[in-house]
């Protein structure tokens, strides 16, 4: 388990210039930190032997969706006779190494419980740079590790509610701790990183925590007091970022213009799935055709950007049933989470995870209107999981009605009482 958590240590830094860099390169492919963590660690996956207690394999159907979706996407890139884009590719290498050895290895309670565990101390420490940037550096906006604020803020909102798992089902205090410690460290991130499709995200999720809670005035109460708080001491760029969006007419801060860039880029993105619907312009070619399909775009900001909303990026790049795999996979990833909730038998801290998986799933679809998210790994770490958390959630329940059923031995004998003996 040690390469996959360093792997995972490493999900944040992608793009940091020392844990991100490209060391070299195989053919066309840069190779990276994570990937040379990676290798060994499927080959450690697949040679070491499954625990004693192991549950059953978990169910290969998000598997066998991601490689559709990631052949579909190459073979529509090679047919379009565009260069190839050995970033994405390699990107996708990376994931399919993240996915295949967490099925191979997530496989007990206990190793999902440590899962989640490195998950939060490592989104808690990378959340570390955005309040260096901001309060040490006096960064306007800051960047994070991923060097970007929007891609940094949906790996942390996603992560939020695990943390509060770990205050409600840890069995150890200390784990309890690193959990309130965590949380409050995650969610005001979001605030300070800026980004308003993040900010969507974590009020999505705290709804919906508050639909499925049992003490709904309390969680009430509290988020309204983390709220002032977060207006008290967070940065007051993000009110005026809200304040400043602007969906027509032309804008005149920088925030209004990118509003109104989104509209234009998501009609671009539009007009490019209506003229190539099957394969779509290629892998990594939203840029070269935006101001082609929509140029309006050349008078608001002057270059090319991506399209800030995943579902649009990948239809236009990758066409329609590219997309439609996408949605696929994120629909049984959530279908897969309630169906977990609903094991009968199953643990009631494997029940709240599952809970947990799907509140932050649905906050990333969320965020995801507003970020072009598809090669965040963050968002695959969630999706690989799931099918090992339902696995898990069965095999317990199975365990624990066979504990219950199982019969106690015989009663030990009674020896007679004496009976007193009388003249």
């Amino acid at each position: 388990m040690t390469f996959y958590f360093l792997f995972l240590f490493l999900v944040p830094f992608q793009h940091h210039p020392v844990m991100g860099a490209q060391l070299f390169h195989v053919g066309f492919f840069p190779i990276t930190p994570i990937k040379l963590v990676g290798i060994p660690l499927v080959a450690a996956a697949i040679l070491l032997p499954r625990p004693p207690d192991a549950a059953p394999r978990p169910s290969a159907r998000i598997l066998f969706l991601f490689a559709a979706f990631v052949l579909f996407q190459v073979l529509g890139t090679t047919l379009s006779s565009v260069s190839f884009p050995a970033d994405d590719a390699s990107t996708l290498f990376s994931f399919a190494i993240l996915m295949v050895a967490t099925n191979l290895l997530i496989s007990t309670q206990n190793r999902m419980q440590m899962t989640i565990r490195v998950i939060v101390l490592v989104e808690t420490f990378a959340s570390t740079w955005l309040y260096k940037q901001y309060y040490i550096y006096h960064w306007p906006r800051p960047l994070g590790p991923s060097a970007d604020p929007n891609y940094e803020a949906l790996s942390l909102v996603m992560t939020v509610p695990l943390a509060i798992w770990m205050i409600r089902y840890e069995q150890r205090d200390l784990w309890k701790w690193v959990g309130r410690i965590c949380s409050p460290i995650l969610a005001f991130a979001v605030f300070v990183s800026q980004s308003r499709g993040g900010l969507l995200a974590l009020i999505v999720m705290a709804v919906l925590a508050w639909l499925n809670s049992q003490h709904k005035m309390r969680l009430a109460v509290g988020s309204v007091v983390a709220v002032a708080f977060m207006l008290a001491i967070g940065p007051g760029q993000m009110i005026k970022r809200l304040q400043q969006m602007q969906f027509q007419g032309q804008g005149q801060t920088g925030a209004e213009i990118s509003t109104r860039a989104r509209i234009e880029l998501a009609r671009a993105g539009f007009r490019m799935m209506e003229h190539h619907p099957v394969f779509g312009v290629g892998l990594d070619q939203f840029q070269s055709y935006e101001f082609h399909y929509n140029p309006l775009l050349m008078s608001l900001e002057g270059h090319p950007h991506i399209a800030h909303d995943t579902y649009v990026q990948l239809g236009a790049e990758g066409g329609i049933p590219t997309l439609a795999l996408y949605l696929a996979i994120l629909m049984l990833t959530l279908a897969t989470c309630r169906s977990a909730q609903k094991v009968q038998g199953v643990p009631d801290d494997m029940a709240a995870l599952a809970l947990a998986f799907q509140i932050g799933l649905i906050g990333i679809m969320v965020a995801e209107v507003f970020l072009t998210a598809q090669y965040i790994k963050e968002v695959w770490v969630f999706i690989s999981l799931t099918p090992n958390l339902y696995a898990i959630s069965v095999h317990a329940a199975a365990m624990s009605r066979k504990t219950a059923s199982a019969p106690t031995g015989p009663a030990a004998p009674v020896a007679p009482r004496p009976r007193l003996r009388t003249g």
